[in-house]
């Protein structure tokens, strides 16, 4: 059973902790910049890309060196880099040089990304897969959630100062418990180390293009899965502008929204981990992408008058769509991906989020500036959820014999 894979146990704690400390300060940097320091708007439009921007310029480079190097070791000096450069954040004299060790960190944790994913798969057996990336999954959306909301609460009773200090700690004990870990674990595959001998990153990183292009289930999965996240970005960063609209003295409320999404994906998650496998990837990624442009619709389609109750429940529903494509999406790869490569993919699915995290949000906001924010919603929903329900009814052409079975083929005994 996989409670007593003590490998994935130490990695699972420690991928919390990491995670955890990734949005633990982000609060606090936003604090420090926006209240304390009160620097300009253009220069808290930085903050955003320097979380992003190197993940579009490192990430497949990332995963040629995960599936090189020892992922274990990796992903130790990862969280030892990410802890330093957290503790330069203190010190920090203004907000240009925080901003540039903010990029360099995130720099580091580009690296961290594709090698937790490939060693999740060396050290997790293949019918344990979905368990494991539920888990993940469920720790990441407990970290999204609790992770500003104490970072914020830490910050404001102390200092900005404080909430770091815990983030530097958070990736040091990661580091300890990654250590606990056997080494041989992160070893290379020989199939990984064959193809090392035989070609250079140039080599490798093409070979891990055509392993994406080449499968049908990874390029199919990865559409859908960056449709869905394209919706969530494109109109995350505008829930202030719709709700200062339709709850302008309920500020709030944008609060408790975001729990419910936050909700709904851990329930999701957690319902997934139910199962040892499932095989109808059009279902999952499909059905995903649908409930996020249903939630995206039905807010366009809010008033001021429309029920508390109501909103939470559609937000839960979007909510656990976003669980089933980013939990569902993980689970695909790892699954779908010869074990020597899956650094090399996860690298490249990284980078292209990075892009969407980039693009979408802009062309959100361009969106409402020329049809208003609630038709926003509404034409972007709407499309994104027929692209899901077109993914549902389709889902044998788009992916294949995967999906000519049930959704779940077993449970776990």
């Amino acid at each position: 059973m996989l409670r007593k894979n003590r490998s994935f146990a130490k990695m699972f704690a420690a991928y919390g902790l990491s995670a955890f400390g990734d949005y633990f300060d982000f609060m606090a940097v936003t604090i420090l910049l926006g209240f304390i320091w009160k620097v300009d708007a253009m220069t808290i439009a930085l903050l955003p890309l320097c979380f992003a921007v190197p993940g579009i310029a490192f990430s497949q480079l990332a995963g040629i060196l995960a599936d090189r190097w020892n992922k274990r070791n990796l992903m130790i000096a990862t969280d030892l880099l990410r802890s330093g450069l957290t503790v330069m954040l203190i010190f920090a004299p203004n907000a240009g040089l925080l901003l540039g060790l903010i990029a360099i960190r995130s720099t580091a944790r580009v690296f961290h990304y594709p090698a937790q994913q490939s060693m999740t798969r060396a050290v997790v057996a293949q019918d344990q897969l979905l368990q494991a990336t539920s888990l993940n999954g469920a720790v990441f959306q407990l970290s999204k959630i609790l992770g500003p909301l104490l970072g914020a609460s830490v910050a404001s009773t102390f200092t900005p100062s404080v909430s770091m200090a815990v983030n530097a700690g958070c990736y040091v004990v990661s580091a300890f418990l990654l250590l606990l870990v056997p080494a041989a674990d992160g070893r290379v595959p020989t199939a990984a180390s064959a193809i090392k001998e035989n070609g250079g990153l140039r080599g490798e990183w093409r070979e891990g293009w055509s392993l994406l292009w080449h499968s049908r289930i990874l390029r199919m999965s990865l559409l859908f899965s960056l449709i869905g996240l394209a919706g969530i970005q494109m109109i995350d960063a505008q829930f202030a502008v719709l709700f200062r609209e339709i709850a302008p003295e309920q500020p709030e409320l944008m609060g408790w929204l975001v729990t419910a999404i936050g909700a709904g994906g851990l329930a999701s998650v957690t319902w997934l981990r139910r199962y040892q496998e499932l095989t109808a990837y059009g279902l999952l990624l499909g059905g995903g992408v649908a409930l996020i442009g249903l939630m995206f619709a039905a807010a366009g389609a809010f008033r001021q008058d429309s029920p508390l109750w109501l909103m939470l429940l559609v937000f839960f529903i979007g909510g656990i769509g976003t669980g089933f494509t980013s939990s569902g999406m993980n689970y695909i790869l790892q699954k779908e991906t010869p074990p020597e490569a899956v650094g090399r993919v996860s690298g490249i699915f990284e980078s292209l989020t990075s892009v969407i995290f980039v693009i979408a949000p802009l062309c959100g906001g361009a969106l409402i500036g020329l049809m208003g924010v609630s038709h926003t919603f509404l034409i972007a929903g709407l499309a994104v959820g027929i692209i899901g329900f077109i993914g549902i009814v389709l889902r044998w052409q788009l992916w294949g014999s995967t999906d000519a079975g049930k959704p779940e083929v077993s449970r776990n005994a």
